[in-house]
């Protein structure tokens, strides 16, 4: 895709009124998932001059790093600070501190609470599964993915979960997909909300991954119970 096909196809997103903000999270995750410089740095540029809300574009690159990795979230996170200055304008270093055992504490019991609403009745096989595949993994993704990464203010449980499926449509982690979109419906998102999500992000994941994940979301919602 040229950069005006790029720029028509944002600037169209931004202009539902109705959707916008939860559209442009969508791609902005697809974004860094694609990982090409010349797509992020577009879409960075039109959320500023648009004024998009700066919290929801930081909370969207920093929770990236769960499903695609630290070298992709410090990219995006460059580009951000490239174009929007440092989100820590008077280099503080207050934020950079030891972490509490209150802290953590708070991060395990959010963590175990928010896995258990996105994985809904799935929670315990996930549990009883990765306790025999690795405990380490079940404890780690509680503590540091649900716990300390999702529960954060700025995005919501549906934001943030569209967001993933974004990434893992783009990245083609049809497991984690699968997982991710029933947790969407679980926090509240509807199938009109995911299917969106797919279409929007055409352009960066390409004809096959959203055939794929078409294909998958559908089998889904019929599984789900939900509404079509």
């Amino acid at each position: 895709m040229n950069r005006k096909a790029w720029l028509d196809h944002i600037e169209e997103i931004g202009s539902d009124k109705k959707g916008r903000r939860i559209r442009l999270i969508g791609l902005t995750s697809a974004a860094i998932a694609r990982g090409k410089h010349q797509y992020m740095y577009s879409l960075f540029e039109y959320l500023k001059e648009t004024r998009f809300n700066r919290t929801a574009l930081y909370e969207t690159i920093l929770q990236s790093y769960l499903f695609l990795g630290f070298p992709r979230m410090i990219e995006a996170g460059l580009a951000f600070q490239e174009i929007f200055g440092s989100h820590n304008a008077d280099n503080s270093t207050d934020d950079f501190k030891r972490i509490s055992g209150e802290e953590s504490a708070r991060w395990y019991k959010d963590g175990i609470r928010l896995c258990r609403k996105v994985y809904g009745k799935n929670y315990d096989l996930l549990r009883d599964k990765f306790m025999q595949v690795s405990p380490e993994i079940f404890r780690w993704m509680v503590l540091e993915g649900y716990g300390k990464v999702l529960n954060r203010p700025g995005l919501n449980n549906i934001e943030r979960e569209l967001a993933e499926v974004a990434a893992l449509i783009v990245d083609r982690r049809d497991r984690q997909l699968n997982s991710h979109i029933r947790g969407s419906l679980n926090v509240g998102a509807t199938p009109s909300d995911i299917r969106r999500v797919n279409n929007d992000i055409g352009p960066l994941a390409g004809k096959n991954a959203c055939k794929q994940a078409e294909r998958l979301m559908e089998r889904i919602f019929a599984s789900h119970g939900t509404p079509r």
